[in-house]
């Protein structure tokens, strides 16, 4: 069975999230004056924790420091094959509410997620003060203080992240160039977690595996790879799943709203279905895509919500993961995790957590690919003040583990 992992909202405690803060005349004695104007993520639990941290250190506000990894920290685990997966510091404390099978190394508890300067702040009482109290510590041991590293934008909670630090090598990819290589196109279900519905889509991109082949990056020794969103927003795969080709899946009708009402219905249809019939095999080969299209049109190209701070559209590269399991009857639609049970028709598609929900690892607005382990001698991109004008030029970039510029 291919991997997964989930994103699911409040799953963290202690959160700095990816986001753009606007601070008006703020200084350490008006702390009330910082205001959320937000691009990030606001899925989690609280932001009081980012808000502490950008009090006091204002320059901070809308970069690489405006991030959960400032205080997150990611981690090499065994999956069930007993191989090492590289788990992004969203999906390391995923594990904790949507623990994978057989998997060890996994935290149990948010305190384990933490890095050592994540570790220092929560000690010192996990508010303003405490990022004050811990400033001139050397949390993660690297001869550079707390606030040296932060005023340099580097994490302080890294050892391998240091003041003056050269870029990693890092390819850039334009969408022109990715439509050059050979496109595959699929029809494809993506099966939601929570949201009421469930779709099938026919999505054309390019393998991902084949557009890493082209970039000549080498895999050997690589531990998983990250597809990142603008807002911060990561996913990890292992590398069966960005270069095997997936399962067959099984399209199934008669769930839309023409056949349930829209209270009922959980699945969305496109207008062309290929006239598949209920239960018929779906004849596309499944890959790991990074799509730049759908239904045979350009993606529309993401943005953040004003109110909410989630991202809205898709591309202009939106990653399609299709269904994975090695079981047929876990790679169905089922209604979302919000329904309650029992409450609509045909309560065998009420919602299974058993089932693989796909959707939720198919990022929105795909910028950065990440090949794990990442060097140690290189500090990486700064996705949070850089990843929207990525998404303005239809760019990628990719950059880690085997990556050498052309």
């Amino acid at each position: 069975m291919f991997a997964r992992t989930w994103m699911v909202a409040g799953a963290m405690v202690l959160v700095l999230s990816a986001g753009l803060w606007v601070v008006a005349g703020c200084s350490d004695e008006d702390d009330e004056k910082i205001e959320l104007s937000s691009r990030s993520y606001q899925g989690h639990a609280s932001d009081a924790d980012v808000n502490n941290f950008v009090r006091v250190y204002q320059h901070a506000v809308g970069t690489r420091l405006d991030d959960c990894q400032t205080c997150h920290t990611g981690a090499t685990v065994l999956d069930d094959d007993a191989e090492e997966f590289r788990a992004n510091p969203c999906d390391f404390c995923h594990f904790i509410e949507h623990p994978q099978q057989d998997w060890t190394g996994l935290p149990t508890e948010y305190s384990e997620t933490l890095n050592p300067y994540g570790a220092a702040y929560l000690a010192a009482g996990r508010d303003a003060d405490a990022v004050r109290a811990i400033a001139d510590e050397d949390s993660d041991g690297d001869d550079f203080t707390n606030e040296e590293e932060i005023e340099d934008l580097r994490y302080p909670g890294d050892p391998t992240s240091n003041p003056g630090q050269e870029l990693c090598p890092v390819l850039t990819v334009s969408l022109a160039e990715i439509q050059a290589l050979p496109p595959h196109t699929q029809f494809t279900l993506a099966n939601a977690n929570k949201q009421q519905f469930d779709f099938y889509a026919t999505y054309t991109g390019v393998k991902i595996g084949d557009l890493l082949a082209a970039l000549d990056v080498d895999l050997t020794g690589a531990t998983s790879v990250d597809l990142l969103a603008p807002d911060g927003f990561a996913k990890s795969f292992d590398i069966e799943e960005i270069t095997g080709q997936f399962p067959s899946h099984r399209f199934f009708a008669n769930l839309g709203v023409d056949d349930l009402g829209q209270d009922c219905a959980f699945v969305d249809y496109p207008e062309n279905t290929y006239e598949y019939a209920d239960n018929d095999v779906i004849e596309d080969e499944q890959w790991h895509l990074l799509a730049y299209a759908r239904e045979g049109q350009a993606l529309d190209p993401c943005y953040p919500e004003p109110a909410s701070g989630r991202i809205a559209g898709e591309g202009p590269f939106r990653n399609v993961v299709p269904p994975g399991s090695d079981d047929d009857a876990l790679n169905q639609p089922d209604r979302g995790s919000n329904e309650i049970p029992g409450s609509c028709p045909l309560p065998e598609w009420d919602y299974d957590f058993a089932k693989d929900h796909n959707a939720g690892a198919m990022v929105k607005g795909v910028v950065i690919i990440r090949i794990n382990p990442m060097p140690g001698d290189c500090e990486e991109f700064d996705i949070i003040n850089g990843g929207w004008a990525m998404i303005d030029a239809g760019e990628i970039l990719v950059y880690g583990h085997g990556v050498q510029t052309r």
